[in-house]
Formats: C-alpha cells, structure tokens, sequence
C-alpha cells in the first residue's frame, strides 16, 4: 500500500518515472554531406566616410548642403566666394538645419566650417589643430 501512495504523490507532483521510449532504428536516416561551399563574409569591415567639400555661391545651394547632411555625410562648406552678408545667412541656416537634426556646424578658419551629422563626433578645436599643423599662430 506504501508504494501505491509514494506513485500518487509522485504523479500528483509530475514526478512520474519516463517509460523508455524505444527508437525505431528503421526511421533513421543516412546523413547526406552538404557539397556546397560555405559564404565567407568579412565582418570587420567599415564604411569609408566620405567629406565633401562644397563651394556655394548662391544662398539658394544652401539646400543641397542640408541634404547631404540630412543623408549622414560631413560636409566641409567653402564660403570665400560668397558675399559677407550671404555667407552669415548660410551659416545660420546650416547652424539651424545642424541643430535640427542633431548634428555640429564648427569653424574651421576664416569662411571654412566644418558641419557634421550626429553619426560623426569632432573632437577638439579644428582652429587650433590648423593653426598648429602650418604653424600659423
């Protein structure tokens, strides 16, 4: 009688003993060997980052500035051929459209301003590395 109530608690708490299974050895069948070669993917690969250099001339390419930094490309902006008063609009628009979509507008020298979607991080004074780098101070 013991061993009939140890087999109930047992099934009550699912600790039911497993019947063997018998395999069916007919069911098995040969491993075929995979004749393909496997793809081999470099995984350390990394994007180039690609800089453009634009020179507007005109406030009205000032667009396509914004739009390659829409599309998470640096941009090194060239204002030396613009007129004093159209080259403080672009830098404020660029200042804006920078700030709108997360990203960084810095001076380089003079006309020259460097601006960066959020993906690219500036480190540093870019003023100052030129300077030093031609000994301009």
């Amino acid at each position: 009688m013991s061993s009939k109530m140890i087999d109930k608690l047992m099934s009550f708490f699912g600790i039911d003993e497993p019947e063997e299974e018998k395999e069916e050895v007919d069911s098995l069948q040969p491993v075929i060997p995979y004749d393909r070669k496997p793809k081999i993917v470099n995984i350390h690969t990394q994007p180039q980052v690609k800089v453009l250099i634009l020179k507007p001339e005109k406030f009205e390419q000032v667009m396509n500035i914004c739009n390659e930094l829409k599309n998470k490309k640096p941009v090194i902006v060239d204002l030396q051929k613009m007129d004093k008063n159209e080259a403080q609009r672009v830098v404020d628009f660029l200042s804006g459209a920078a700030y709108a979509l997360n990203g960084e507008i810095k001076k380089i020298s003079g006309y020259i301003f460097l601006v960066a979607p959020e993906n690219f991080d500036i480190t540093g004074d870019i003023k100052d590395e030129v300077n030093s780098l031609y000994n301009l101070n």
